[in-house]
């Protein structure tokens, strides 16, 4: 199990990281080009939205990986180890069940005539290569659901660097609590 979290941890980041430094490289040329020889590229800005939709779907990986995502744990404070386990195996499970909804109807729909006969608007690039990166994110975030899954019914935490989110483990290591220095 490690060394798949190890192997799928290096993917989803050299993926993320590689969609948003493009996107950032083309973004600054752009803006070089045209104050300094006025030169505008006409595929820049197309480009710059489709690297960060790929980055935001591989960053929503990386969010569940970090137990980063938005979550109401209304009933936590009220509900012991034993129903917090079973409350978090409950909603790993409903979160796989809707990506696999999600990820199957994604890559469904890039094999639609729309999607293949269809071109982008200054690329010319195929539709379904932009719309690829819903069902590689949402393939990528089963994956870590599945695993978190297997992790609850082993008796471990969901997440591999521990329940605590990185803001929370930053926190910590500041001395600080809620935001504010211990003294």
């Amino acid at each position: 199990m490690q060394r798949f979290d190890r192997i799928l941890t290096r993917v989803e980041n050299f993926l993320a990281c590689t969609a948003l430094g493009l996107a950032t490289v083309v973004a600054i040329t752009q803006v070089l080009l045209r104050a300094i020889f006025n030169v505008h590229l006409p595929w820049s800005e197309e480009t710059i939205v489709y690297l960060v939709i790929y980055a935001t779907f591989l960053g929503a990986v990386i969010t569940l990986r970090h137990n980063e995502h938005i979550a109401v744990n209304i009933f936590e404070p009220f509900i012991g180890p034993v129903g917090k386990r079973r409350m978090q195996i409950l909603g790993t499970s409903v979160m796989i069940v809707f990506l696999i909804l999600v990820g199957t109807y994604a890559w469904l729909l890039i094999f639609e005539p729309f999607s293949i006969a269809t071109v982008t608007p200054t690329l010319k690039l195929p539709l379904w290569v932009v719309e690829l990166a819903v069902p590689i994110g949402m393939s990528l975030m089963l994956l870590r659901s599945i695993e978190m899954l297997v992790r609850l019914l082993k008796g471990q935490t969901a997440f591999a660097e521990g329940e605590k989110t990185e803001y929370q483990r930053a926190e910590e290591a500041l001395g600080m609590d809620n935001g504010e220095e211990k003294r």
